[in-house]
């Protein structure tokens, strides 16, 4: 019984350390996208929208100066379901080439976007 009991502790606190480790990684992680971004779509609507990225990630957006986005991206640039509750606007692609699309319920277009 104390064998599988010293086996229990032993796993746990392994299991323990990963965790705290893969905490402190995400505290030291300072994303390469961070910033503020301008884009502008087209399709079959035209507008811009700014996105500022913080040091984890996370996205924070603005569509025509009115309607929030939110989201985050992802390793190697990627935004997926970047979007507004509000409006449904939805924005995916990537930061490396720098575009994408986007679509709002049955509309859609592409995106271009530039650091500022």
């Amino acid at each position: 019984m104390k064998k599988y009991l010293f086996i229990v502790v032993v796993l746990l606190s392994v299991l323990s350390c990963d965790a705290y480790w893969e905490r402190q990684n995400m505290k030291n992680y300072d994303s390469p996208y961070k910033g503020n971004w301008k884009a502008t779509y087209s399709g079959e609507e035209n507008g811009f929208f700014t996105l500022d990225i913080n040091k984890s990630g996370n996205v924070f957006g603005l569509r025509n100066n009115t309607d929030h986005l939110g989201g985050k991206v992802y390793e190697g640039g990627v935004l997926m379901n970047l979007h507004s509750p509000t409006s449904g606007f939805v924005i995916n692609g990537n930061l490396e080439t720098k575009s994408g699309t986007w679509k709002m319920g049955s509309i859609s277009g592409t995106w271009t976007i530039i650091k500022q």
